[in-house]
């Protein structure tokens, strides 16, 4: 686990994918490295290889994190606006809201999820 600036630890990264009909929805979650977002590509351009009608990107990470995968959801978004298909981001952070504008990447903000 990695700590943060405010001194709470983050939990560990993960990548979690879910198909209902013809939306596939990625969510991101925790602390986000190298390898987590070498794992990201692969998984977003097998998702692109499926086509499927609209791709819902879920990010709940911190700033940090985000600036490691802004690069790879702004080509997937791109690729997906190409072939005419819906890239939606999302993230209940505001500052990661921020941070993914200033990379040209549409998103909304999207509160978290309530607990258990």
């Amino acid at each position: 686990m990695s700590e943060t600036e405010t001194g709470t630890a983050e939990p560990p990264g993960e990548i979690v994918l879910s198909t209902t009909g013809e939306t596939v929805t990625v969510t991101v979650a925790g602390t986000i490295d190298v390898r987590l977002a070498v794992a990201l590509r692969k998984v977003l351009l097998e998702v692109a290889n499926r086509r499927p009608k609209t791709l819902r990107v879920h990010l709940q990470i911190s700033v940090d994190g985000a600036e490691l995968v802004a690069r790879i959801v702004r080509e997937t978004q791109a690729r997906f606006h190409s072939a005419r298909l819906r890239c939606l981001v999302a993230t209940p952070d505001p500052a990661v809201l921020r941070l993914l504008a200033g990379a040209r990447i549409s998103a909304e903000l999207q509160p978290a999820a309530a607990p258990g």
